[in-house]
């Protein structure tokens, strides 16, 4: 991404080291004047570098980023740290931020990158060749060259914050609910993001909800939770529905009527004052914690098959 080109949603998120307050026209029109004036200076004095060098340092300090600000703004959610009920296309927009992150910490100029240490030797050959002349025009230039791009590759060690799990999710539930197909043709998918921070709220999981046609005011609604199991540094997806109602609305009953397949396990249980009933993968000790898609498809369209049976209960 180049900074001097930013869109007017990139120039709130990226963070300068110096004179943060100051307003982005602003800060490149400062620092082009001192650039430029800089090189009038250098020119007028017939390629001497100083004091002209001082001018082109000021100038090109304006322009060192000290990070990428990626935090979730408050006023796009729920001051509170709960599950907040989200359109989809704020999905996109966490999917979009995490690729635009990533975009962004693959530079040219960051050492911590291969692609910066690269470009850092291939610059510096030359350059130092330039410095070492005798050639005053040309050493001058280098030295130019140097206060333009050293600072940037120095403080270009890029930082940043993601959440490949939380992006992991929202693709798996895209996935699941795009394959469930005519299962959900009847029905509403609600998405929910759990919002947790206290100074800044940001999204750190996410769920759906299945709203049953017709459903029952004491049904509370059929969700799909993914949990990851990390293996040696790679994280599996769990996935299991859950259906919940009020206490005494007759999830038991359901619970009990409820074959399931082999690989399949069931639970019921009383949690406060609703009734909670969980379809999900059979586990081992070594096996099972991992649900591919298809097995996830069959464990979310037995949860919809069973929401449709006790749902409308009392209608």
């Amino acid at each position: 991404m180049s900074f001097l080109y930013l869109t007017q949603e990139e120039q709130g998120i990226v963070v300068f080291r110096i004179w943060q307050s100051l307003a982005y026209i602003w800060r490149i029109l400062l620092s082009f004047m001192f650039i430029i004036a800089g090189f009038v200076t250098q020119y007028a004095m017939d390629y001497a570098l100083f004091p002209g060098c001082w001018l082109i340092l000021a100038g090109n300090l304006l322009l060192i980023v000290k990070g990428y600000d990626n935090r979730v703004k408050a006023g796009k959610y729920s001051p509170s740290s709960s599950w907040e009920k989200v359109d989809k296309s704020k999905l996109y927009d966490v999917e979009k931020l995490h690729k635009d992150m990533k975009v962004w910490d693959r530079s040219a100029i960051d050492v911590t990158h291969w692609m910066g240490v690269v470009t850092l030797v291939v610059v510096a050959i030359p350059i130092g060749g330039a410095v070492m002349t005798i050639n005053k025009t040309l050493n001058t230039i280098a030295w130019d060259a140097v206060i333009l791009l050293l600072p940037h590759w120095i403080t270009g060690i890029r930082s940043i914050l993601t959440k490949p799990i939380l992006i992991m999710k929202i693709q798996k539930f895209r996935k699941l609910v795009k394959m469930a197909g005519s299962s959900l043709i009847n029905h509403k998918v609600n998405y929910y993001m759990l919002i947790t921070g206290d100074e800044v709220k940001m999204p750190d999981d996410v769920k759906i909800r299945v709203s049953v046609k017709n459903e029952h005011e004491d049904f509370l609604g059929l969700y799909g939770q993914i949990v990851t199991n990390d293996v040696n540094g790679t994280s599996y997806p769990y996935f299991y529905v859950v259906l919940v109602a009020k206490k005494d609305f007759g999830l038991k009953d359901a619970y009990n009527n409820y074959a399931q397949p082999r690989d399949i396990t069931k639970e019921f249980k009383i949690e406060g004052d609703v009734e909670v009933f969980v379809i999900r993968q059979a586990t081992t000790k070594t096996s099972g914690y991992h649900t591919n898609d298809k097995k996830m498809v069959s464990i979310f369209r037995s949860g919809i098959n069973m929401a449709e049976k006790v749902a409308v209960k009392g209608k």
